[in-house]
């Protein structure tokens, strides 16, 4: 093949690689433009996000003073991250820096000397999880999930129900390895008789229809229904004769006890006090104040042992019956 040959072979080729890469480069570009289109869409639509986020009134989170209480400091730190969320905050330096501006007190002094640490390359709190560790070591409890323990097995129901269950959501919190069969068995165990019954009747098998079920139920009193129900229980089972104690009336030692009791015998006297009836004349008197008593002839005189007039008994019965008055 002459030179002119080899040169002419040489640009075909070469023009057929150009066409080549133009198509893959002129596809490329078509990709581009689509990722471009794609992300411009994302990226105003988290702002469009942001800006109505942004009309919303967030309300500001409560500041911590450095109180060692558990409920207050998990309290601080729950709201702190709802809050990140209602503003759409997500860089982890800046929920730190959010999160100093509500220390007060105690919390405030306890930041400036961990703040001076990590001027000095003592310690870094860089992350918001590294700022609930230091925070969570300086300022909560030891040996919470212990005393919640021991303050669950002596809590009793002896109030409400509502306190009763505030107080039980209160220390559950507190434990966060303990199971829900666990918390269910203590939750049950701990109500008034009449509750738990009432909580087995209806088949609860999880905590929260138990909280539920239970602040919905009456905080009975003495003498309500289910005592009453009880009571009448106790004469299916023989009792027929047992009177229901009156739960209502003053207990025993207080002041009223003595008028209430006497006013109460005075109305059974006059309620069971029988009629008198004379049985000379039928009047409301006794015999022995009867007017007519003197009209009794019927009597037979004697001296008895003592010296003293006598009726005998057999003269009574030789007497003629007196004739009542029309």
């Amino acid at each position: 093949m002459s030179f002119q040959g080899k040169v002419l072979s040489m640009l075909a080729s070469m023009e057929s690689r150009i066409e080549a890469l133009a198509t893959r480069m002129e596809s490329r570009d078509q990709e581009v433009r689509q990722e471009l289109a794609i992300n411009k869409a994302a990226v105003s639509a988290r702002v469009m996000a942001t800006q109505e986020a942004s009309r919303v009134e967030v309300p500001k989170p409560h500041r911590f003073s450095g109180n060692r209480d558990a409920k207050e400091l998990d309290n601080f730190l729950w709201h702190m991250e709802r809050y990140f969320e209602a503003i759409a905050l997500t860089d982890e330096a800046a929920k730190v820096r959010t999160a100093t501006l509500y220390l007060i007190d105690t919390a405030t002094l306890w930041w400036r000397r961990r703040f001076a640490d990590m001027e000095k390359g003592i310690c870094t709190i860089e992350t918001w999880e590294d700022f609930k560790r230091e925070i969570k070591k300086q300022f909560y409890p030891e040996d919470v999930a212990y005393l919640a323990r021991k303050n669950m097995r002596r809590l009793k129901h002896t109030g409400s129900i509502r306190d009763y269950v505030k107080e039980f959501s209160s220390l559950m919190l507190e434990i966060p390895n303990m199971t829900q069969e666990e918390l269910l068995f203590n939750f049950m165990d701990n109500l008034q008789g009449w509750a738990e019954q009432e909580l087995r009747r209806r088949g609860v098998q999880d905590l929260a229809t138990a909280m539920s079920v239970a602040e919905s139920l009456t905080d009975y009193k003495r003498g309500d229904s289910s005592k009453v129900e009880s009571l009448e229980d106790s004469h299916a089972m023989g009792g027929g004769n047992e009177v229901p104690r009156d739960h209502n009336a003053p207990k025993k030692g207080s002041g009223k006890t003595s008028n209430v009791r006497e006013g109460r015998d005075k109305a059974e006297r006059k309620e069971f006090t029988p009629k008198i009836k004379c049985f000379l004349c039928d009047g409301p008197h006794w015999a022995r104040d009867c007017p007519k008593r003197k009209a009794l002839q019927c009597h037979d005189r004697g001296e008895g042992a003592g010296g003293r007039s006598t009726y005998g008994l057999n003269a009574a019965t030789r007497c003629p019956p007196i004739q009542p008055e029309a």
